[in-house]
């Protein structure tokens, strides 16, 4: 029986539940198909808490040659990504990944679907503060500099102005901690609760 992305999402979500840095922080937020860097590349699923991770999904019905240039965009803006794929893609894509991608292998076993990670993702130190603020709406972005006593000359800028003007006059870290509480905190987006999720999902 083949494996398909709708069978290897909900194992994606039940390893959430099992970590204690997701699980354990009440803000934790699960975005599905997430737009990365103006739309060159849709990450499956974002989970935001203290930092930001991708799960790239690779079922039996896809390829990896899209791989090596969805890590690229990737690497812009996570600050850790795992690719998690049937058992059939796991040896190439050791080959193909950065050594900081995790990589977790689904597979059946008696039956059930199995999720095993085969490589722990490490710390992404290639985040580009331009690319992270372009998760940013163009209200936020005025808010940011207004929350940092900038407000003149801003208002008539465009969304990737204001996002330049940002990523060279304000602090990187300043600028992560933002990015991480807007994705976490905007109202009538598609961003759950991991214990929302939880819930609809009945995995608790």
């Amino acid at each position: 029986m083949k494996i398909y992305d709708k069978d290897i999402r909900p194992l994606i979500f039940r390893s959430l539940v099992n970590r204690s840095e997701f699980i354990n922080d009440p803000e934790t937020v699960v975005i599905n198909e997430l737009d990365v860097c103006f739309g060159n590349a849709i990450i499956d699923v974002a989970a935001v808490n203290g930092e930001i991770y991708g799960f790239e999904i690779k079922s039996e019905q896809d390829s990896l040659e899209r791989l090596p240039s969805q890590a690229r965009f990737y690497a812009k803006v996570f600050n850790k990504v795992s690719l998690v794929a049937s058992e059939k893609h796991c040896s190439k894509a050791k080959e193909i990944l950065p050594s900081y991608w995790g990589i977790d292998c689904v597979y059946r076993k008696n039956g059930c679907l199995v999720l095993e990670n085969i490589r722990p993702a490490s710390l992404n130190q290639e985040v580009d503060t331009l690319s992270l603020l372009m998760f940013l709406w163009k209200n936020e972005l005025l808010e940011l500099f207004y929350n940092n006593g900038i407000t003149k000359g801003i208002k008539s800028k465009t969304r990737i102005e204001l996002a330049k003007k940002a990523a060279k006059e304000l602090p990187a870290e300043l600028i992560n901690n933002f990015v991480k509480h807007k994705l976490k905190s905007r109202k009538g987006w598609k961003a759950l609760r991991l214990q929302q999720l939880c819930d609809d999902l009945h995995l608790l």
